[in-house]
């Protein structure tokens, strides 16, 4: 997520301490669909708070902050819902304190709470990413440009947190696991997940590399529509940062990025 995206909320609300910030995102993480929200129980809801961030920050985007009629209250749409499909909600308060941030988040309450529907009578719309949903479809007839010395420079910490063979190896498994996919997508473009990157729909390619185990790990490729009708890679990512990734514009359902 990009620092100025990080930076919406923060500038908009007080969101309290650290820790009480984390006390919210538990309590939502409880009042929301259960669904995963850390791959490391050392950082608990560390992609629900990305989330929320990479949410709010789009919603104020597009002008999509409710404020109430006496002006003391404002929302946004979480994008969430509860166990029983209600809209989950953002709330935040009038700040009355001088050269501070404008407002308060309160927390974050179920569309029917009394909270918010004493003050507000329609629920905020949903932040949305593209006015074209055929951008969310990847197509197997483009050709996908790796420049692989590139890919292996910027992003060697992170491969090699992953795959422990020397850079000249995996540059040869890399070139074979791309070609891989290749195949794979073509005969199943669910694979491919979108993601919403600097404002724009990109995707992310499940790429299976060996390692010396015999065993095979699964990174995500990202790449971006050219003008040229084809895709460029520019990066690689962990499991676990494609699906923090992936989650801001939906739900991931991809078995790879469930495993």
């Amino acid at each position: 997520m990009e620092e100025k995206d990080m930076s919406y909320i923060f500038n908009y609300a007080f969101c309290g301490t650290e820790l009480g910030f984390s006390k919210m995102l538990l309590y939502l993480s409880n009042l929301a669909e259960e669904e995963k929200w850390t791959f490391d129980e050392k950082t608990p809801n560390n992609i629900l708070k990305k989330y929320i961030i990479g949410t709010f920050s789009q919603c104020y985007k597009q002008d999509k902050i409710l404020v109430s009629n006496d002006g003391n209250f404002s929302c946004f749409n979480t994008g969430l819902l509860t166990n029983n499909g209600n809209d989950i909600v953002g709330l935040f308060k009038k700040n009355d304190l001088e050269e501070a941030q404008p407002w308060i988040l309160k927390g974050f309450k179920d569309k029917c709470h009394r909270d918010f529907l004493d003050v507000f009578y329609d629920v905020p719309k949903l932040a949305t990413y593209t006015d074209d949903y055929r951008e969310l479809y990847f197509n197997p007839n483009y050709n996908i440009i790796v420049n692989t010395d590139h890919i292996l420079d910027d992003n060697w910490e992170r491969i090699s947190s992953v795959i422990s063979f020397d850079k000249i190896v995996v540059k040869s498994l890399l070139f074979g696991a791309i070609e891989d996919a290749k195949l794979r997508i073509c005969r199943n473009l669910r694979l491919v997940v979108p993601q919403f990157y600097r404002d724009e729909i990109m995707y992310l390619v499940p790429i299976k590399i060996p390692d010396n185990n015999g065993n095979y790990e699964t990174m995500a490729l990202a790449v971006e529509k050219t003008d040229t009708e084809q895709y460029r890679a520019n990066t690689i990512f962990t499991k676990e940062i494609a699906y923090e990734k992936a989650r801001l514009l939906m739900k991931p359902e991809s078995n790879w990025l469930m495993e």
